[in-house]
C-alpha cells in the first residue's frame, strides 16, 4: 500500500498505487504513484502524485488540505457550493509554481478550475464562497489547498 497521507497530509487515507495516478478528495482518499527512487521525495514514505489529480470539495469527510505533486501534474478542481453560496475565482499564491489554466463558474455556483504543477516549490490554491442573496449576510468561508511540487 502507498500512504498518500504521508504527502497529502490531512486526508488520513491510504490507497493502493494505480497505473493512472489521481487523487479524488470527495471521499477523503488519494491515489498515486510514489516518486521514483532518487527523486526529491522519499520513495518509501512520501509518495508524490503525478499525472492527473481530481479534487472535489466539499468532500464527504476529512477534506484534502495539502498534497505533494510531481512537476507536470494536472489538477482538476471542482468546488461545489452550499445553498445560496457561490465560489470566487480560484487563485494561486505562486503562479510560477502552480499555474491556473482555466477557471469558470457554472450557473449553480459550482466553480471548476484546472491548474498545472509547473515548477518545484510550494503554492496554495484558494477560493472563498460568498452568500449570494445578501453580500452583508453570513460570512464567507475560505477553501485552501497547499501544494508542494517536486521534480
Amino acid at each position: 500500500m502507498v500512504s498518500a497521507a504521508a504527502c497529502a497530509s490531512g486526508t488520513g487515507a491510504t490507497a493502493p498505487a494505480k497505473k493512472s495516478p489521481s487523487a479524488f478528495a470527495s471521499t477523503g482518499s488519494s491515489h498515486g504513484t510514489p516518486a521514483p527512487a532518487g527523486s526529491s521525495a522519499s520513495s518509501s514514505t512520501r509518495p508524490c502524485l503525478s499525472g492527473t489529480v481530481t479534487i472535489r470539495y466539499p468532500p464527504a469527510d476529512n477534506p484534502l488540505r495539502t498534497a505533494c505533486l510531481q512537476v507536470g501534474t494536472t489538477i482538476h478542481l471542482t468546488l461545489e457550493p452550499s445553498a445560496n453560496y457561490s465560489w470566487a475565482p480560484v487563485r494561486s499564491s505562486d503562479p510560477d509554481t502552480v499555474t491556473l489554466l482555466d477557471d469558470h463558474a457554472a450557473s449553480d455556483g459550482t466553480r471548476s478550475a484546472t491548474a498545472r504543477a509547473a515548477s518545484a516549490g510550494t503554492a496554495t490554491l484558494g477560493s472563498a464562497d460568498t452568500y449570494t442573496p445578501d453580500p452583508h449576510g453570513p460570512p464567507s468561508r475560505a477553501w485552501q489547498l497547499t501544494l508542494t511540487v517536486v521534480r
